[in-house]
C-alpha cells in the first residue's frame, strides 16, 4: 500500500478509495438520473409517436454510448491522472482546446446542470404535497429546498470520500428500486393483456426530420455520465477494472431503461407520452393513484444520486486542470483533515446559488449542448489520432478501431443535424466558447504580468487557501 492510500500516512493526498463495485454504483448513479422520467417524450416526438422506433432509438443509444464508454475507457488506461476530457485533450491537441473544455463546464455547464438537478430534486419533494397550489405559489419554496440540497450534497462531498460514495451506492439502490416499482407494476399490466399501445409498432404517419436530433439528444441526456468515472482515476483502487465496471453498469441501464419505457406503454398511449412533462408523474397518478406520491419521492432520489455523482466528478476535473496551471492554483489544493479537494468542490456553488434565480435555467444547457457533443467527438477522435502518430503508446486495454468511429460518425450526425435544426441556439455555444480565449490569454499565456496584478492573484490565492485550510498534494497519486 502506497502513502497515498494509507490514511496513517499522514500525507496530504487523493486516496484509493473506489473499489470496483462503488464504481458501478457511481456510474449507474450518474446515468440513471432524471433521463429516464423525461426522455421518453422527448424521443417520442422525434419519432412523430412511433413506439417501434422509439424503441430503436433507445437502443442505438446505448449502442453509442457503449462505444463511447469503451473508448474512453481506453484513453482512462493510457493515463494515469485523474480529470478526465480534460487530461485526454490536453496531452493530445494542447492547451487551447483543453481549456476551452475546462471553461465551459467552469463557467455555465457545470453551474447550470448544479442548479437543474436540484431544481428537479426539489419540485419532485415538493408537488406532490402541494394539493392545487397555483405552480408560482411554490417558486420561492423550491428555490430554498432546492438551494439546501445543494449545499447539503456540497458538504457532503467536502467532508469525505467515503461517506460521499456510501450516499452514492444508497441513493442509487433507492432509485432501483422506485424504478422496479415501476417496472413491477407495468409488467402486471402487461400480462392482464394491456398490448394495444405495443401494435403496429413503426407506424409513422407524419415524419419530420428536423425533430429526430431531438429524439437522439433525448436519448443521449438519458444515457449521459459514463464518462464521469475517468475524472476519478487517481481514486479508484483498481483502475484497471474501469471497462469491466463500464460495461457492466451500461448493459444493466438498457435493460432498466427498455423495462421502464414498456412500462409506460401499458398504462399511457403515446399521446399520453407526448402530452407529459414527467412521464414516471403521470404513469403513477394513472396506477398507483394514492400511492403515487412514492415514485415521485425515487425521482427526487434519482435526481439527487446525479447531483451528488456529478458535484464528486466535476469538481475533480476542475482539481487536476488547476493543478496543471489552467486554473487558479488554489483550486489545486486539498483540504488538510479531510483529505477532499474541497476548493474545487466549491467553485460552482455561488454561481450554482445565483442560477436558481433564472426563470428557465434549461437554456443555458440547450445552447451549450451542441458544443458538449462537439468535445465529446473530440476526445473520442484521440484515440484514432493516437493510433496513427503514436502505435505503440502504452495501454492496458484497447478497443477496435470502429468503435470509436461508430461514435464519432454518430455524434456528428447529431452535431450537424442541430446546427440545421437550431442554427442560432447552436452558434451561441460556439461564440461562448470561444469567449474563453481571453481569459486563456489572460491566466495561462499572459507570463509577464505586472507586479500589481500578479500581488493580487497571489493574495487572492492564499487569502482563499487559508478560508478552505488547504494545501497542494503532499504525495504523487498519479
Amino acid at each position: 500500500m502506497s502513502a497515498s492510500d494509507d490514511p496513517a500516512s499522514g500525507k496530504v493526498a487523493l486516496r484509493r478509495v473506489l473499489g470496483f463495485f462503488p464504481s458501478v454504483a457511481f456510474i449507474i448513479g450518474i446515468v440513471i438520473g432524471t433521463g429516464i422520467f423525461v426522455s421518453p417524450t422527448g424521443i417520442l416526438r422525434g419519432v412523430d409517436g412511433s413506439v417501434g422506433w422509439a424503441f430503436t432509438i433507445w437502443i442505438t443509444c446505448a449502442v453509442i454510448a457503449m462505444c463511447g464508454a469503451l473508448t474512453y475507457t481506453e484513453l482512462a488506461s493510457s493515463f494515469t491522472k485523474s480529470g478526465g476530457e480534460f487530461i485526454f485533450i490536453k496531452e493530445a491537441f494542447g492547451p487551447v482546446l483543453a481549456f476551452l473544455r475546462i471553461w465551459t463546464l467552469v463557467a455555465i455547464l457545470g453551474p447550470a446542470s448544479i442548479a437543474v438537478q436540484s431544481l428537479t430534486v426539489a419540485n419532485y419533494l415538493i408537488t406532490p404535497f402541494m394539493g392545487d397550489c397555483n405552480k408560482e405559489d411554490y417558486y420561492v419554496p423550491i428555490r430554498l429546498v432546492a438551494a439546501c440540497v445543494m449545499c447539503l450534497i456540497t458538504f457532503i462531498n467536502c467532508l469525505s470520500v467515503p461517506v460521499s460514495s456510501h450516499l452514492q451506492s444508497f441513493l442509487t439502490v433507492a432509485k432501483i428500486m422506485g424504478l422496479a416499482v415501476l417496472i413491477l407494476t407495468g409488467m402486471v399490466l402487461l400480462f392482464q393483456g394491456n398490448v394495444d399501445n405495443f401494435k403496429n409498432p413503426f407506424v409513422v404517419e407524419d415524419f419530420q426530420p428536423a425533430l429526430l436530433p431531438s429524439a437522439f439528444y433525448s436519448g443521449i441526456f438519458a444515457y449521459a455520465g459514463w464518462d464521469y468515472i475517468t475524472c476519478v482515476t487517481e481514486e479508484i483502487k483498481r483502475p484497471e477494472k474501469t471497462v469491466v465496471a463500464m460495461v457492466v453498469s451500461l448493459v444493466f441501464v438498457t435493460i432498466v431503461y427498455l423495462l421502464a419505457n414498456t412500462a409506460y406503454l401499458t398504462a399511457l398511449t403515446p399521446d399520453e407520452i407526448l402530452s407529459s412533462d414527467a412521464v414516471a408523474a403521470t404513469f403513477a397518478v394513472r396506477v398507483l393513484k394514492s400511492w403515487s406520491w412514492t415514485i415521485w419521492i425515487f425521482v427526487a432520489m434519482s435526481a439527487a444520486g446525479n447531483l451528488n455523482g456529478l458535484l464528486f466528478t466535476r469538481c475533480r476535473m476542475f482539481f487536476v486542470a488547476a493543478r496543471e496551471g489552467y486554473l487558479p492554483e488554489v483550486m489545486s489544493m486539498i483540504h488538510v483533515r479531510w483529505k477532499t479537494p474541497l476548493p474545487a468542490m466549491v467553485v460552482s456553488l455561488p454561481l450554482s446559488l445565483l442560477l436558481l434565480l433564472v426563470s428557465d435555467v434549461y437554456v443555458l444547457i440547450d445552447f451549450l449542448t451542441s458544443v458538449d457533443t462537439a468535445f465529446t467527438v473530440i476526445t473520442v477522435l484521440i484515440v484514432p489520432y493516437f493510433r496513427w502518430k503514436q502505435p505503440n503508446r502504452p495501454t492496458t486495454y484497447r478497443v477496435w478501431l470502429i468503435t470509436p468511429v461508430i461514435f464519432i460518425l454518430f455524434n456528428m450526425f447529431v452535431l450537424l443535424m442541430s446546427f440545421y435544426s437550431t442554427p442560432v441556439r447552436s452558434t451561441l455555444g460556439l461564440v461562448t466558447t470561444l469567449f474563453g480565449l481571453v481569459f486563456y490569454y489572460f491566466g495561462c499565456r499572459w507570463t509577464n504580468k505586472p507586479r500589481s496584478v500578479q500581488n493580487a492573484i497571489d493574495s487572492s490565492n492564499q487569502f482563499l487557501q487559508k478560508l478552505c485550510l488547504s494545501v497542494r498534494q503532499e504525495v504523487k497519486t498519479y
